[in-house]
């Protein structure tokens, strides 16, 4: 007899989480931008006697091209995240180039966090971090929930669990 097949999850995250990612990212892109061009380049330039306007035209475009995947990954990753919470698994599907679809047993969760950092308070959102048994993949996010869902999901698996003791 064969087992009924997994079906897909089909909720989104909130689509708030995409400014959010934007401002998050944006950030980590603009410190690692500056670093490069403000820091590491004056000691290249100093310390590299070969160094030409050809190499400050790379550096830019590396640059600009770490800014341009800042602001192009966030719609896309909001377009490909789904998750649901069905009987006793959480599923989930998320990534651009590489898609991960996940099938998680809430037998194999140790425990759950919710997390609301100050850009996601400002954006009314909270992450939902589960750590299960196991190396491989011990412990994951599903980010762009608001703050009741995010409880809702972790009281709904707390009780799945049936212990009370996650």
């Amino acid at each position: 007899m064969e087992a009924a097949p997994i079906p897909r999850p089909n909720e989104r995250l909130l689509a708030r989480v995409v400014p959010y990612w934007l401002i998050a990212d944006g950030l980590g892109a603009v410190v690692v931008t500056g670093l490069a061009w403000f820091v590491a380049r004056p000691l290249l330039v100093d310390n590299w006697k070969a160094w030409s306007p050809t190499y400050d035209n790379v550096l830019l475009g590396c640059c600009l091209g770490l800014l341009a995947l800042t602001i192009l990954s966030p719609p896309l990753a909001w377009l490909r995240w789904r998750f649901a919470f069905l009987g006793d698994l959480l599923l989930m599907r998320y990534g651009i180039l590489f898609v991960e679809e996940r099938a998680v047993p809430v037998k194999r969760m140790q425990h759950v966090d919710l997390v609301r950092g100050p850009i996601e308070r400002l954006f009314g959102l909270a992450t939902l971090v589960v750590f299960t048994a196991g190396n491989e993949g011990s412990a994951f996010r599903v980010p762009g929930l608001s703050a009741a869902r995010a409880q809702e999901l972790r009281d709904r698996i707390v009780e799945a669990r049936g212990d009370g003791r996650l």
